[in-house]
């Protein structure tokens, strides 16, 4: 009797997982584009319920890029996390804060006063500006 207790736990501990794993799958791969006279800048996010991650590409006259990848946790309608990426020209990777906030369609990338805290870099909140801002990013469509 306890053997089959035992197998139908597995079971079911076996069918949860797969199941959140479907959930992953099921999510879609956002595009969006930003232009700032002769900037642009590339973001590609994965949204899920809290957490978000995806890829970040700034590009600058000359050939200039720095590409890298985005992550951190989705509070009402602001992204806020990391940007881990090679700048151009550098051998080594950087972390610098990240923060988006949603408006509409539309994300708009934030500002602020950089801090670092145990090694996490974050934006001092009294600081965060999203109104002088240089990147507003627009879907694209498919």
């Amino acid at each position: 009797m306890r053997l089959i207790a035992i197998a139908v736990y597995c079971v079911l501990l076996v069918l949860s997982f797969a199941s959140c794993e479907e959930k992953r799958r099921d999510t879609e791969l956002l595009k969006y584009v930003a232009y700032s006279n002769r900037d642009s800048a590339q973001l590609e996010l994965d949204l899920f319920e809290s957490r978000f991650h995806g890829k970040l590409r700034f590009y600058r006259p000359g050939g200039e890029i720095d590409s890298g990848e985005v992550r951190g946790n989705i509070k009402n309608d602001t992204l806020s996390g990391d940007y881990y990426y090679t700048p151009f020209g550098w051998g080594q990777k950087k972390r610098r804060p990240f923060i988006l906030l949603k408006k509409g369609s539309q994300y708009i990338l934030g500002t602020g006063t950089e801090q670092e805290y145990m090694g996490i870099p974050h934006y001092i909140p009294s600081t965060i500006n999203f109104q002088e801002t240089k990147f507003i990013f627009r879907k694209v469509a498919r």
